[in-house]
């Protein structure tokens, strides 16, 4: 027996070949799902261990704590977007990288890729059947004959996408100043306080490929400033670029794998018409109607609200009480009610924060957009109403489709939850969707889904709610001191500034809203968050990314104890 051999017998008689084998052992019996679980929470701990070292931050000194450490690679990985530090100014390139690959592995799935890079790319090895059950749960469809197909198609797709859009992003973001794309009061807000990639290739291809691989995977994730996009609020070209992107991300794979096929299809010039899935007609048209409906609600909430603080008729105070003409035409207008602007007002248009009536459409239509789990903003999100901030609170619930880079309840459950009602109410015995009766068991579970969801989404709201100062926290419900300065300077606005609150428990439930859905959007609260709260919305990350049908079957059990009676029915009154 030479040296080698014996080192190997050594090692197998060790604790740590005990231990190896004790996770074989475990892996072998152990549901797919549990063992999917388990190494998106190895992948959290080791990454979170990493970015928790000086040498991923900017600034040794001011090191975060390990629990905001955690908070942000949960963050990444499942494509969420909330941060509790600025991405662009804290974490230097290396942890901006750690970042970026954590987005990339968590929006396409660690099993996905593993399978695409070693299976497909390098035909290392024939995948087993135990594999192609991880790769079917991890991002699988319905039909399980399909899934290495559709994988191999979708992450090819995929990586196709990214490398265009990071070569166009790259070159638009050398040429693009973002000076040029703000309003006179934007500017004056960030004040140069964001990177500007302006006629900089390496600072240009680093955001190119950045914000390309955060955008497909609907991360939300940005290195520009600590507003998002806000430095290019008025920039249509790079908007239209990330709605490309995020609407790529947030389809799904199996509807992914049927646009590829249906263009497969006609440049093959195949006889008989391509026949879409089932799922594909569902996701799709749910999508796009829950983004159309959220975008006339939300659009209609703020063309018609009469609050001088709200988004649509927010204006630059501070230029305007500098001109004592425009501060008493203003005053007047406080005092009508806010009208419309005439003609009488015409000279106080130019000092509306967020620009002319097309900026602010495009702003509206792009925030509703961004609802669908992407995450990226142009705006201020505490600037809007109240009911817009409900209506996106709804929309981030719903979030995008199953088995794609998004989270919440999923756009199939939501649609088969809108047609049981539908159903129940026409006294139809099954629920039908284009010619298709759907399964019962599918249509109770996506009942449950969704009741379950609220729970949770309540739950963690309740927690987050103990980061007020009510509660001894570091998030203001009432600023009472701007309250007073603003009544000085503007008398008229005494009716309004009950509104102009630093946070309210609508936005405690739309930070929640956007960790459940893996959306990112933040009206500015989560920086704040106590210990508990963050621990709270980390747990509701896993959930969105993971699914709540996952969440719950990796609780089954694998042998049902299933007795061999059963009771007499019974009956219960319910609401």
């Amino acid at each position: 027996m030479n040296w080698w051999q014996k080192t190997l017998r050594n090692i197998k008689k060790s604790w740590l070949g005990r231990g190896w084998n004790r996770f074989w052992l475990w892996k072998n019996n152990v549901s797919k799902l549990k063992y999917l679980l388990f190494w998106y929470i190895v992948i959290v701990v080791a990454s979170s261990l990493l970015l928790y070292s000086p040498i991923t931050q900017n600034d040794p000194n001011n090191a975060i704590s390990y629990v905001d450490s955690v908070f942000t690679t949960a963050s990444a990985f499942s494509d969420t977007g909330l941060v509790v530090v600025d991405t662009w100014s804290h974490w230097n390139w290396f942890g901006q990288a750690i970042i970026a690959v954590l987005i990339l592995a968590g929006g396409i799935g660690i099993f996905a890729l593993k399978f695409f890079l070693i299976n497909y790319l390098f035909g290392v090895k024939k995948s087993t059947l135990g594999e192609m059950k991880l790769l079917q749960d991890e991002r699988g469809g319905v039909d399980a004959n399909k899934t290495s197909k559709l994988i191999i198609d979708s992450v090819k797709f995929l990586l196709v996408a990214i490398f265009i859009f990071s070569i166009i992003l790259s070159i638009y973001f050398y040429f693009a100043s973002p000076e040029n794309f703000q309003t006179a009061a934007i500017k004056k807000d960030l004040n140069n306080n964001y990177k500007n990639p302006h006629h900089n290739w390496l600072l240009a291809i680093r955001f190119g490929i950045f914000h390309t691989i955060s955008a497909i995977n609907n991360a939300g994730f940005d290195i520009i400033s600590g507003n998002s996009l806000m430095p290019y609020y008025s920039d249509y070209f790079l908007q239209s670029c990330f709605i490309i992107l995020l609407i790529i991300g947030g389809l799904g794979y199996p509807t992914l794998y049927d646009i590829v096929s249906y263009f497969q299809h006609k440049i093959k010039r195949k006889k008989h018409s391509y026949k879409f899935s089932l799922f594909t007609k569902v996701s799709l048209v749910t999508y796009l109607l829950v983004f159309i409906v959220g975008f006339i609600l939300s659009l209609s909430l703020e063309i018609s609200s009469h609050d001088p603080f709200s988004f649509w008729n927010k204006m630059d105070l501070e230029a305007l009480s500098k001109n004592q003409q425009h501060l008493s035409l203003y005053n007047q207008y406080l005092a009508k009610g806010l009208p419309k602007l005439s003609k009488e007002y015409v000279a106080l248009e130019q000092y509306y924060y967020y620009g002319g009536v097309n900026q602010k459409l495009f702003a509206i239509f792009f925030s509703s957009l961004s609802t669908r789990s992407a995450g990226f903003g142009t705006i201020n999100l505490k600037d809007l109403t109240s009911g817009s901030i409900f209506v996106f609170t709804i929309m981030m619930i719903i979030g995008a489709a199953p088995a794609s880079t998004g989270g919440g309840i999923r756009t199939t459950t939501f649609a088969l939850f809108i047609m049981s009602i539908v159903s129940m109410l026409m006294g139809l015995p099954r629920i039908r969707m284009f010619k298709r009766s759907i399964n019962k068991e599918t249509v109770d579970m996506s009942a449950k889904v969704i009741a379950i969801a609220l729970v949770v989404i309540l739950i963690a709201t309740l927690i987050c709610y103990t980061s007020f100062n009510t509660y001894n926290g570091k998030i203001n419900l009432v600023d009472y001191q701007t309250n007073l300065e603003l009544y000085q300077k503007f008398p008229q606005l005494k009716n309004f500034l009950t509104h102009n609150t630093p946070y309210g428990t609508e936005h405690v439930l739309f930070e929640v809203a956007s960790a459940f859905g893996t959306t990112g959007l933040s009206t500015g609260l989560t920086k704040s968050l106590n210990f508990a709260s963050k621990v709270a919305i980390i747990i509701v990350m896993f959930i969105g990314q993971f699914g709540i049908s996952s969440t719950l079957l990796v609780w089954k059990r694998k042998h049902s104890n299933n007795r061999r009676y059963e009771y007499i029915d019974g009956d219960l009154t319910i609401g």
